[in-house]
């Protein structure tokens, strides 16, 4: 029987993208959290004491580094702007389903943000996730876009008309259909 240890360490870390990994059950998580994000500003948190920065729940690789597997804006601006700080972190035993789960839960939290594309975030979750932790983390019984938008608090005619939308943009972009003019002859000069 493996020796687990339930009481997670404590430890300030000072990180970069050689100590810190994406564990491999956030990783897909992760690409669409990184694609729908929203693009807001961040608060400065770098004038905290160390103290007072919320704790990052990481699990230890063997060889001194860490795996991440949730709060993806944060990760993303510790390794951008908070390089040279001290982040205080809880070492935790590796637990695969409870790292799914706070993996898929950020990506959820996405659909609550204004301007994301909702059918685009849908059909991303749809295509990527394991089908049954999004129903459970979603509380429905299956994975549909009336069940989505019930859970991103939208109605299905505005997740419809987004799509329509999208379709009719892309639709208008590009070059014309009918190439006909391209064979016009200016004359010579």
């Amino acid at each position: 029987m493996n020796s687990i240890h339930l009481k997670p360490t404590q430890k300030f870390i000072t990180f970069s993208k050689y100590n810190l990994v994406v564990h491999q059950d956030a990783q897909k998580a992760l690409l669409i959290w990184h694609q729908f994000r929203p693009r807001i500003a961040s608060i400065n948190m770098a004038s905290l004491d160390d103290y007072y920065r919320p704790p990052l729940r990481l699990v230890s690789k063997p060889n001194g580094a860490y795996y991440f597997f949730n709060e993806f804006r944060r990760i993303d601006r510790i390794l951008t702007e908070e390089v040279s700080l001290r982040q205080p972190c809880l070492i935790t035993a590796e637990s695969l389903q409870d790292i799914k789960r706070l993996a898929w839960c950020e990506v959820l939290s996405l659909s609550r943000f204004n301007g994301v594309d909702h059918p685009m975030l849908f059909k991303a979750i749809y295509q990527n996730s394991p089908k049954q932790l999004i129903c459970e983390l979603m509380g429905v019984n299956r994975l549909t876009v009336a069940s989505y938008c019930q859970f991103a608090g939208i109605s299905q005619s505005a997740y419809e008309y987004q799509q329509c939308k999208v379709a009719n943009d892309e639709a208008m972009l590009g070059l014309p259909k009918n190439l006909n003019w391209m064979d016009t002859s200016y004359g010579s000069h």
